[in-house]
């Protein structure tokens, strides 16, 4: 009977820890925007799913119009900190712009929520000339219950903005490059998320509390 209670407890432990513990390895790929941009594709990194992918490029002045596969991109798969560094190589000069939103929807895993969001930009302008950068984050939808976040000629940005706590944030990030004389670029644009801690699963409660139950009677039994 002990050596069962000690199976059932040292058994029960291990499954919830190992529940506990497991993280998804991530399966964003490294390289062109253009990789997500396909119908229905999704991609995971530890805590967050990230899907509904969208490009809306613009350009004028005889800038090249901005594709998806001229924009890299990088996934940060760093636990409770994850998300994306974009590399649009943005280099416009005098009379040309060139500007990209891009659109995605974060999705938390189970047990957790995303309360936070992280935002880096790098543009420089030399001459009369503009970049720029807005941030639009919503919790119903693209463009429901919207929060937009918006600066120019910001060079480089590293801002951190709290949100209410909520299982998914539609975003929407456009950024660009203008030059009226000398001339203009943006190099990197950078997004990560964060998690509030996870919370054990009913099934992981309930083999925990089995787990201590059987700890609890062996010790009861040695005792006696």
């Amino acid at each position: 009977m002990r050596k069962l209670l000690s199976s059932i407890a040292f058994g029960a432990v291990a499954i919830c820890m190992t529940s506990s513990a497991a993280m998804a390895t991530s399966t964003c790929p490294t390289g062109q925007y253009s990789a997500y941009t396909g119908g229905g594709f999704s991609c995971a990194t530890n805590n967050l799913t990230f899907s509904l992918f969208g490009f809306n490029p613009t350009a004028s002045g005889g800038a090249a119009v901005p594709t998806a596969a001229s924009v890299g991109v990088t996934p940060i798969d760093q636990l409770r900190n994850e998300g994306f560094t974009f590399n649009p190589g943005f280099n416009v000069s005098a009379g040309q712009s060139q500007d990209v939103a891009l659109s995605f929807l974060v999705t938390a895993a189970p047990g957790t929520l995303i309360d936070d969001l992280s935002i880096g930009f790098n543009g420089s302008v030399t001459g009369n000339g503009t970049t720029v950068f807005s941030e639009k984050y919503c919790t119903g939808g693209f463009n429901t219950n919207c929060t937009i976040f918006t600066v120019s000629n910001p060079g480089s940005l590293d801002q951190h903005i709290n949100i209410t706590p909520t299982t998914q944030l539609w975003i929407t990030k456009d950024f660009g490059a203008t030059s009226n004389t000398g001339s203009a670029s943006v190099s990197q644009v950078t997004n990560q998320y964060s998690n509030t801690s996870a919370v054990p699963e009913p099934a992981s409660l309930s083999l925990m509390g089995l787990g201590l139950l059987g700890l609890g009677l062996i010790g009861r039994r040695r005792k006696a």
